[in-house]
This record gives structure tokens, sequence and C-alpha cells, in this order.
């Protein structure tokens, strides 16, 4: 398969890496930086800590006209400026799949004439400097469509060979659903961390149960709005176990903000408002949030 994965953040190499292994894959790399600056080799560092270095195969125009497969891994508030790119660039049959935090980032997809996924990921990685990834956590992968049409002989070429090259990924028809608890689960873990320059486990402390309850009180009356229904005690015991299981690692957000890079907030606890705007609801404390990351952001 023809593959062009957008991206040199940590995902977007930890995709890259584990596709490109596989020799009937065609994998290439599209990069933010000026191509100028790209190295010629990018390091990855597996989750038994063994590092090795790898070819970096930038793409181009041919092979962007030649994908069966966009893996867009970027940030968020770049999602909408990637796609731009790609007009008239690809081919109407080729799958573009968004792999990012939030919701919220793409309002358009309607137009694409290609078939649109969602891939979420509970997969830890980070980057320790320019085109250095390390695996930090073991994983699963959702895969759900967004819009558009996708035959399920796809569907299955697909999912099987995303999970050869990165264990495990599950196609779902519950896509919304899934997006919606991975969100809510950023909406707590992401800005906490990261106002409190915490580790993901020290949410725990009881001093912060008050706050982790207003939020989920405010985060639960909006899904309902969009027909997502979340038992309380079930959302918060899910998160908690999430912060428990990544009780060492550094959120994105905290990354992003402690490397002075812009966040993904307004896709995050932002989307949060956006909708309680449009549903009539009041949720003081993730705006509140909000303005506290944005103090932060540079």
């Amino acid at each position: 398969m023809n593959i062009v994965v957008i991206g040199q953040g940590a995902i977007g190499l930890l995709w890259y890496h584990h596709l490109a292994k596989a020799q009937k894959n065609s994998v290439s790399l599209l990069c933010s930086s000026n191509p100028n600056s790209v190295p010629k080799h990018y390091h990855f560092t597996d989750i038994k800590n063994h590092s090795e270095q790898g070819l970096l195969t930038l793409a181009n125009n041919m092979t962007f006209a030649n994908a069966d497969l966009i893996l867009l891994c970027v940030k968020s508030y770049q999602v909408k400026a990637a796609i731009a790119a790609l007009t008239n660039k690809i081919s109407t049959q080729a799958v573009i799949i968004f792999c990012h935090n939030g919701m919220g980032a793409y309002h358009d997809l309607a137009k694409l004439q290609q078939p649109c996924l969602a891939l979420l990921t509970t997969h830890g990685c980070k980057i320790t400097r320019p085109f250095h990834a390390q695996h930090t956590g073991l994983g699963h992968h959702d895969l759900g469509l967004l819009t558009g049409n996708i035959r399920s002989s796809i569907r299955d070429e697909l999912t099987t060979i995303l999970a050869q090259a990165l264990p495990t990924v599950t196609f779902t028809e519950a896509i919304k659903d899934k997006q919606w608890l991975k969100l809510a689960i950023n909406c707590i873990i992401n800005p906490i961390t990261a106002i409190e320059n915490i580790n993901n486990g020290q949410l725990l402390d009881d001093k912060f149960k008050s706050l982790i309850t207003k939020l989920l009180h405010e985060i639960i009356a909006v899904a309902a709005y969009e027909n997502i229904n979340f038992d309380f005690n079930e959302l918060q015991a899910t998160i908690l176990q999430v912060a428990t299981n990544t009780a060492k690692n550094c959120s994105s957000m905290r990354s992003d903000i402690l490397q002075q890079r812009k966040t993904e907030i307004d896709y995050i606890n932002g989307y949060i408002v956006n909708v309680a705007k449009k549903a009539g609801l009041d949720v003081p404390q993730n705006e509140k949030i909000i303005q506290q990351v944005r103090a932060l952001e540079v």
C-alpha cells in the first residue's frame, strides 16, 4: 500500500517507523520543517528502550498522487491547513485518516470526496529531540468512519495493515462514542497536569477531586446534547484509571507548555465550551481552565 504520513511529531514518527518496516508498504513522510533542514535519517526508541536509525523517505507530489492512504498526524490546530494543502494533490480514492487530539478541528469534511476516518490511540510516544521518537507505552487503536463511504474490503485491508504495523487496531461503528470518551479523558488530564506542572499520576491527589467533579458534570451535560450519555461514576473511574496507568507520563498539553508550544486546548476543553454555547449550557469551570492554560502559552 502507498502511504503518506503527514507530521513528524511523536505519533507521526511512531506510525512512519512501524509502517515502513513492512516491505509491501511504500511509506513517505511530509514534514512541516523546511525540506532543506530535514535530516536523511530519523531515530526511534522502542518500548524496550532499544534505539535504531531509519532512512527518511520524504513525500512529494508523485507520492501524494499515488497515495492509497493519507495518515494525518498533526496537531488539531494544523488540521485545516493540512487538508487545504491536499487539495488537487490526491486521488478521490485515497483514504484520509485523522490522528489528533480533541474534536472540532474539521467542519468541512463533507466537502471532501475522499472517505475520512478517525484513528484514536492510547499508545504513549514522545519526541526526545527533533526526528527522534520514543515509544513510552503500549496501547490500542480504534478506527472508524467519519464521512464518505468505504468498501468493506478496503476497510478490512486498512485495519489489517495498521494492526500488523502497530497492534492492536479495532474497526468500530461507534467512533463518535470513542471520540467523546477520549475527549472527556483529555479534558481532565491534559489541562490540569499542564497548569499544575505534574505527571498524570499526581491527579489522584484528593486536592483535585472537587475540580475534576465540576469539570465532569459540565462535560457530561454537554455530551448529552450530542446524544452521548456518560455515567458520572463510570467516567470518573475510567479517567482515574488512565491517570494510574500513565502515572509517570507527561501529558501532551503539559509537554507543549514546557516546550513553549501552542496547545490544543481550543479543541479539547474549547470544544466543550463551543458546544455548550450552542446548547445554551453554562460551563464556567471549562471556561476558567481554558483561560488558565492560555495564560501559560507563549
